[in-house]
């Protein structure tokens, strides 16, 4: 369960708690923003769930993305081999319509296109070629180098021959597959955290660095919640609706809502529909 999820629901319970104990807890309204939270976290975790349930389906559409047969260059004769007996140094032969079986480098090639739209999102044909050129100081580094063909990209246009140096999951395909099915590296084992599943082992390098950041911000507003409630108890604020209830629940109330609103609760919703949607349109 993430940082940020466990910092929500705490607050949600301590606002509910707080309210409860005060002179409006048979009011409904009193209690909006606990169950604002509990709603939030839930339709995470629903979302979280669906898109769990559909990752089965987006390994296996992207292991459709290759062809059952491909020519290759064998003992000095061309060969149609099937697609998963293809080993690193295999020479393959490219033509138009084929679908790239491995990583390959170029070393011949003929106005070659391919489409690389499922690993970059580009509409657009990449034009190769078996030169390395190099690279120019300032320049920003290229995603998929010129020489170069990856695995699952369909061939638009020309045609040419490539050594294998990736196959199988050790290609960018296959590293794509696999942190949707959850694995690093080959450690695919799920985790579980008590009676809720634990998603830290197949979160993306983005869920990460967001989790990292949300943590970050939690920290730091409990920090600032606990100095203003020793400073509001010390300077005995009270409810100025009731000022006979004691400072310390009311300064609990002001701690909670400002962690509420501190505490970044829209990143775990919008990070985990965005990369549902983005799974979906990349299959």
């Amino acid at each position: 369960v993430g940082f940020v999820i466990v910092l929500l629901l705490c607050a949600a319970v301590a606002s509910i708690v707080v309210n409860a104990l005060g002179q409006k807890s048979h009011l409904l309204l009193s209690y909006t923003t606990g169950m604002a939270i509990f709603i939030i976290v839930l339709i995470n975790a629903g979302i979280a769930a669906w898109t769990e349930h559909k990752a089965d389906g987006a390994l296996e559409a992207l292991t459709k993305m290759s062809q059952p047969s491909i020519t290759v260059v064998r003992g000095g004769k061309e060969v149609v081999v099937q697609v998963p007996t293809i080993v690193r140094g295999d020479v393959v032969l490219l033509n138009v319509g084929d679908v790239v079986p491995a990583d390959l480098r170029l070393v011949e090639a003929a106005d070659v296109k391919v489409s690389e739209m499922a690993l970059t999102g580009e509409p657009d044909d990449v034009a190769k070629t078996y030169k390395n050129k190099p690279k120019k100081e300032g320049e920003p580094e290229k995603l998929t180098p010129e020489n170069m063909v990856f695995s699952g990209c369909n061939v638009t246009n020309g045609k040419g021959r490539g050594i294998v140096v990736d196959t199988g999951m050790q290609t960018r395909i296959g590293r794509i597959a696999q942190l949707i099915a959850g694995e690093d590296m080959g450690k695919g084992k799920k985790k579980t955290c008590g009676c809720l599943p634990d998603t830290g082992a197949n979160a993306t390098p983005l869920q990460v660095n967001l989790e990292r950041l949300g943590a970050r911000i939690g920290v730091l507003a409990i920090i600032v919640c606990v100095v203003i409630f020793i400073i509001g108890v010390a300077m005995d604020r009270r409810d100025p609706e009731n000022l006979e209830s004691p400072s310390w629940l009311y300064m609990i109330l002001i701690a909670v809502t400002l962690a509420v609103a501190a505490i970044p609760e829209g990143i775990p919703l919008c990070v985990t529909i965005s990369l549902s949607i983005g799974c979906s349109d990349m299959v």
